[in-house]
């Protein structure tokens, strides 16, 4: 269930691959044998078989249900191209209309030859792939291609070349191919719009997270240009009489011109809304500690550990900090199942500033801002503008799960955050 879970959200990653791919090949497998089975198993005894005459081209269908299952399966991996899932949906038909026209010629007995199930449901994958991933022009192509594959099984039954000499085809009706069809290109249309659904939110999550950091760094470049000013004003006023304090200021205001500066490159591109003021570097501490609590029935206890001087960093580092551990203690109450304690522990070393958010917990099968808010997007959005990383998962070797981000403890320029999937966590 975890796996459709993430296919339906749109998830991609290798070992998911694995499961589909294994999934794939057992229900193709299993199909395949059933219609050998089948094969196998008619008479020889034609008195009482009205079926076409045992030969060599009972066994036609199977092989052609095994080569597009294997097409099929090809298929399947996230990796696959556009264009390649386009080739593969051509190639599984081109196989079973081929069999189809070797099977025209000669004796059907009563009913002909069936379509194996293994082709019906390797043609049923091809058609889903492309419906999730091809263009319109495609999809239009591959399913006007699988209404004909479905269209020839009159070629097998014998219908089609009784219908050329003046007979009547029966089992035809071009309303149930369509439906048919329709109901394979179903699975793969939906998955694509949950596709897009997804890729909207996470571009919102996105700018928003963009147009916050803007708004806090609009603060701390307001801040620092004030003091700039002011002390420029006052060296109007005594640089005259006492030029040596002139030169003593000077690097000073060279210093927060500097650190204006770099927060003002970081607006580029951004436009500010909203009141939110940055924390301050003294008030880092104390924001963190307030995630502090002894438990109650909304979540189990917080603890926080503290270590390094956290006055060393920037005001925007600080804010982003704050915000991140806010969102992991809360998510961790969220979805953290029998969790008895969350530890959030933050250092700063060498110029940098860790975070780590950790719960005992199980894992409950909802991703962090499931629901809307795609809180782990934005917190990883904002780090990467930052100059740093967030990234969550389950805590090897243990059960659990964390929050983890690494920032400059400094002012640093504004990064691009072209990809961040690489950070999103499911609980």
């Amino acid at each position: 269930m975890g796996a459709l879970r993430r296919v339906v959200r749109g998830e991609q990653s290798r070992a998911l691959d694995v499961v589909l791919v294994v999934g794939a090949l057992g229900l193709l497998g299993a199909a395949w044998v059933v219609g050998l089975g089948i094969a196998l198993g008619q008479p020889s005894d034609q008195a009482d078989w009205l079926g076409p005459p045992p030969s060599y081209r009972d066994y036609l269908p199977i092989v052609s249900g095994g080569v597009m299952s294997l097409i099929a399966v090809s298929a399947v991996p996230h990796v696959v191209s556009p264009r390649r899932t386009g080739l593969s949906a051509l190639a599984a038909a081109g196989v079973m209309l081929a069999t189809s026209v070797a099977l025209m010629p000669g004796p059907k007995g009563l009913f002909g030859y069936a379509l194996a199930a293994s082709e019906g449901i390797a043609l049923f994958l091809v058609v889903t792939l492309v419906a999730l991933r091809c263009r319109p022009r495609t999809i239009a192509g591959i399913s006007a291609l699988a209404m004909l594959c479905l269209a020839s099984d009159t070629l097998r039954s014998g219908q089609f070349v009784a219908a050329l000499r003046g007979g009547e085809i029966v089992d035809f009706d071009p309303t149930s191919i369509a439906t048919l069809v329709l109901l394979m290109l179903a699975p793969g249309l939906y998955l694509r719009w949950r596709a897009a659904q997804r890729a909207s939110h996470v571009a919102r999550a996105r700018r928003e997270e963009r147009l916050s950091l803007a708004r806090d760094l609009h603060d701390v470049v307001a801040h620092q240009i004030t003091g700039i000013v002011v002390q420029a004003q006052a060296l109007q006023h005594v640089g005259a009489r006492n030029p040596e304090l002139a030169v003593t200021a000077l690097p000073e205001i060279e210093a927060a011109g500097t650190r204006a500066l770099t927060a003002m490159r970081r607006l580029v591109g951004a436009l500010r809304e909203g009141d939110e003021v940055p924390l301050e570097a003294s008030d880092l501490a104390a924001a963190l500690r307030a995630l502090e609590s002894d438990g109650d029935d909304n979540g189990p206890p917080v603890e926080v550990r503290l270590s390094g001087d956290l006055a060393e960093v920037a005001p925007d580092v600080g804010t982003a900090i704050a915000r991140m551990a806010q969102e992991g203690v809360t998510n961790a109450r969220r979805y953290a199942r029998d969790a008895t304690c969350i530890r959030v522990r933050a250092e700063v070393d060498k110029g940098r500033v860790w975070l780590e958010v950790r719960d005992d917990g199980r894992g409950g099968g909802s991703s962090f801002g499931d629901g809307g808010g795609y809180g782990l997007i934005g917190m990883a959005e904002r780090a990467k503008l930052l100059g740093g990383t967030c990234t969550a998962g389950p805590i090897a070797n243990g059960q659990g799960w964390s929050v983890r981000a690494e920032l400059p403890a400094g002012t640093a320029d504004l990064q691009d955050a072209d990809a961040v999937d690489g950070a999103q966590g499911e609980r």
